[in-house]
């Protein structure tokens, strides 16, 4: 023998299912802030492989300046000073460009630096970004090869900081 389903208990069925798969929906839609974004681990970096990559596929400064838009995250640094050592951050630096020029560093979920920057040539074929203010983890000429960036100051005596895109 079947039973009958009576319209109030298909009802409460459907609500009941529709609730259950909203409150699914909306947990595991839920964004994070570029700020607070996971870590990423520690790795070292090419920076060879990376200048060549940016010097063939960075042919003109419309393609670096449309490459760096979007949120980086920092994950490490090397010193040629130190002794040619590559180090694991201390701090969660993440760094995001807008195609409208503007940039915010987060270190440790608190604003570092922000404002405007621009692309600036810095000798042939060599790029640089002039942002509104100093950051500690922007100086040095733009290296790009798709995923990556490194901030490379190496040839004043500064660090090398290498990002990769999230």
């Amino acid at each position: 023998m079947s039973k009958i389903h009576t319209p109030s208990s298909i009802a409460v069925t459907a609500i009941t299912c529709l609730a259950i798969f909203t409150a699914a929906g909306f947990t595991s839609c839920k964004k994070e802030k570029a700020d607070q974004m996971g870590t990423t681990p520690t790795i070292g970096f090419n920076l060879g492989a990376i200048m060549d990559c940016h010097k063939e596929q960075n042919q003109y400064p419309s393609q670096i300046t449309a490459g760096l838009e979007g949120t980086w995250v920092w994950t490490s640094n090397t010193c040629y000073w130190t002794g040619d050592s590559t180090f694991t951050p201390d701090k969660h630096v993440v760094v995001t460009f807008t195609d409208a020029g503007v940039y915010k560093v987060f270190e440790d979920s608190k604003i570092e630096s922000e404002g405007t920057w621009k692309l600036s040539q810095a000798g042939p074929d060599t790029w640089s970004i002039i942002t509104e203010k100093p950051s500690a983890y922007l100086n040095g000429y733009v290296y790009l090869c798709k995923n990556e960036v490194v901030f490379f100051s190496s040839y004043i005596d500064g660090c090398d900081y290498y990002f990769v895109r999230r």
